[in-house]
């Protein structure tokens, strides 16, 4: 059983524009105007396009769902949407079939479902999604790597997952460490921004969820 650490530094991104002006005639200006009367609305204010995309920093409630850009791999880039549908605070004795060590023993783990459909056009089979959990400290950790567990399998997206395929169900085991706890579910596909948080009512393995969630925004 394997449980890595992942270390994701915040990084501050810095845009400069350098606008410079040359000479020209009465053509550029008419140009220009064209340009800016284009980005604007009839009421003259700025009116960007909306990409579909969820906001980095959102916070989300279980049910809602997030739309991002996926580099996967190096050659391997995509668009997804997750959506985190509930969240499982179990027994550390629910490992007791593994050998775990001392640390592991001392963790709380949680079993996080996810659905998950292809936005784009590229083929995202065999993938982890990149989902973390946030415990409040400054690391950001990933799904425990476990064969074989029955309460909470199926962690990668199936080997065939294209732009037509059906959402793909998930859970994905996470550790919390001694004396910490989950505090939101992390998305954060890209460390220049800032992540996408799930937060909502923690179950137990196999109880019944609450009714009245609220829907995708």
């Amino acid at each position: 059983m394997k449980s890595g650490v992942l270390r994701l530094a915040a990084l501050s991104l810095v845009a400069v524009l350098a606008l410079a002006g040359c000479g020209g005639g009465d053509d550029d200006k008419d140009n220009k105007d064209s340009k800016d009367d284009s980005s604007q609305s009839s009421d003259g204010s700025s009116t960007p396009e909306d990409d579909g995309l969820t906001d980095p920093g959102s916070a989300l409630e279980l049910g809602e769902s997030a739309t991002f850009k996926w580099q996967a791999t190096a050659k391997v880039s995509g668009q997804a949407e997750v959506t985190v549908t509930r969240i499982d605070k179990a027994p550390i004795k629910a490992f007791s079939g593994f050998k775990l060590s001392d640390a592991m023993k001392k963790s709380t783990p949680y079993y996080v479902h996810l659905r998950v459909k292809n936005a784009g056009t590229s083929n995202l089979g065999g993938f982890e999604p990149p989902v973390f959990l946030d415990n409040g400290s400054s690391i950001l950790y990933p799904a425990a790597h476990i064969s074989g567990f029955a309460p909470c399998a199926d962690r990668l997206l199936p080997k065939k997952f294209g732009p037509n395929a059906k959402p793909a169900s998930l859970c994905m085991v996470f550790l919390a460490p001694a004396k910490t706890e989950l505090r939101t579910v992390a998305l954060r596909p890209d460390e220049a921004q800032e992540q996408i948080d799930w937060t909502g009512d923690v179950t137990a393995p196999g109880a019944k969820a609450k009714k009245g969630a609220k829907k995708k925004r």
